[in-house]
């Protein structure tokens, strides 16, 4: 076969250095990609510090196996390794670009130190260095320079490990008026975001040690999208999917009912988007997340949906099928995954919807008196009435005297075709925890004795009458207080 003429043509260092800091990393992002290359080397502690005084600089040091000098030089090479590689299942990188598009992309020079078997090398990128030699030429710093970086101390102090250092942050300060306050809020998202992308390793999960992470030595909360200390959560039956390049785990959840869910949790659960904005699938590689709150556009976001979160477990041989970016940040399956995930959710969201319009009450019709009932004349239509057999409404029917029971009847009614569906539902979307006074505590305590005295029945079994089974998480406290009456 004849082969075709052809020309090397090499890329101009400059011009493809600067164009690639423009890829879209944010900061967050940026110092996440650094952390992978931390956790693929096996550290279990990272500290990241950062200063905006009069010489900003952002370091990363870790406790990971380090490099020797030779690996660090090829590790400062754009394109290190090859995305079609198999790889090891706990190695977060792909294209060997991370550490280097990531750091320039909000620095100018980048100071890779490393240690490992007592031996310490450095490598640095300089684009000054690039744009005056106009090669692709990596500088080694000496001693005296190490010296003046932030942590290189602290390097030398550890076993093994690797820092890395940036500086001349034009980007993560530019067109700022005062740097330091730039670089401030700049900074602010970091430390929720990294919590979260990396709950799984700072929790410590499948036998494997809790990965320590701070910032500026303020250690990383616990994070944990699907809540799973919250006793209401439901755990509904996982799927596996099968494919050529490995086992796709899928764990749906349903997280509880707003009025079961501390401040902290619907912090937790919600975040700035609240649950509405972060419902949907989580999908994790070597369990960092790399996106999360989306359905794909396989439905889309409903407030009936809010309260579902699905784990999706993906091995790193997944990566071209996913079509991950150089990020990190953005995934999407292909069609065999993405056709089994359409098939599960309306049995996700059909639990969702149950959580919602049943709050409070494990499952209907177990023994629950509901105050209101949901009536569906009609496929589509629906509409809430005041439920006639309560025992409330039972009492307050006087047999004896027919044009009372006739106007009660009537003013329930009229509760019911005038209930304001457009202002509950626009309360509701708000994910506002509503809080219980001490006064309204008081009327459910009564209505609890109330319910007592008319129905002759015990405690327990008058909590589950409206509107005392709407507070399973206030059950004991009345119990105790009905008891001490």
């Amino acid at each position: 076969m004849k082969q075709p003429q052809t020309l090397l043509v090499i890329p101009d260092p400059v011009s493809l250095m600067e164009s690639m800091r423009a890829v879209g990393y944010t900061v967050e992002a940026a110092i996440a990609d650094i952390i992978d290359n931390s956790l693929s080397a096996d550290a279990f502690n990272i500290g990241i510090h950062y200063d905006a005084s009069s010489s900003p600089y952002v370091a990363i040091l870790d406790d990971g196996y380090g490099m020797e000098a030779s690996e660090l030089t090829d590790a400062m090479r754009h394109g290190s390794t090859n995305p079609t590689d198999s790889r090891r299942s706990a190695d977060l990188g792909r294209f060997g670009l991370g550490l280097k598009t990531a750091s320039l992309s909000q620095a100018r020079k980048l100071t890779v130190v490393s240690k490992k078997d007592g031996q310490t090398s450095a490598r640095a990128w300089d684009l000054d260095v690039v744009r005056d030699l106009s090669a692709w030429r990596v500088v080694v710093p000496d001693e005296d320079d190490l010296l003046t970086l932030p942590l290189y101390r602290n390097l030398q102090e550890q076993a093994s490990g690797t820092l890395v250092v940036w500086q001349e942050l034009d980007r993560l300060t530019s067109g700022a008026a005062d740097a330091r306050k730039e670089m401030t809020t700049r900074m602010a998202p970091l430390y929720e975001h990294l919590a979260l992308v990396f709950h799984r390793f700072t929790k410590g999960e499948r036998g494997q040690p809790a990965v320590s992470i701070s910032v500026n030595g303020l250690r990383l909360p616990q994070r944990d999208p699907f809540l799973g200390g919250n006793s209401h959560r439901q755990e509904l039956e996982g799927q596996t999917i099968s494919h050529a390049k490995g086992v796709v785990s899928v764990a749906p959840f349903i997280l509880p009912p707003v009025a079961s869910l501390s401040l902290d949790e619907l912090e937790m659960a919600g975040g700035s988007e609240g649950l509405r904005g972060t419902q949907g699938f989580y999908v994790y590689r070597g369990r960092r997340l790399v996106i999360w709150g989306t359905w794909f556009g396989l439905v889309p976001k409903q407030e009936f949906y809010k309260l579902t979160r699905v784990q999706v477990d993906i091995p790193n041989s997944f990566d071209e099928l996913w079509s991950l970016d150089i990020k990190k940040s953005a995934a999407y399956p292909p069609d065999v995954i993405r056709e089994r995930l359409r098939q599960l959710i309306p049995h996700f969201a059909d639990k969702s919807r149950k959580a919602i319009q049943y709050a409070g009450r494990k499952k209907q019709g177990l023994g629950i008196v509901p105050l209101w009932e949901r009536v569906e004349p009609s496929h589509g239509n629906f509409t809430y009435q005041i439920n006639v057999q309560h025992p409330l409404v039972d009492a307050a029917l006087d047999p004896a005297s027919h044009a009372t029971s006739n106007a009660l009847l009537t003013l329930l009614k009229s509760l019911s075709v005038s209930l304001p569906y457009e202002a509950i539902y626009a309360d509701m979307c708000s994910d506002q925890r509503k809080g219980l006074p001490a006064s309204e505590l008081d009327e459910l305590t009564r209505i609890a004795t109330t319910l007592m005295d008319i129905t002759g029945r015990g405690i327990d079994a008058v909590l589950q009458i409206d509107p005392l089974a709407r507070h399973p998480n206030l059950h004991s406290l009345l119990k105790e207080r009905v008891e001490n009456v």
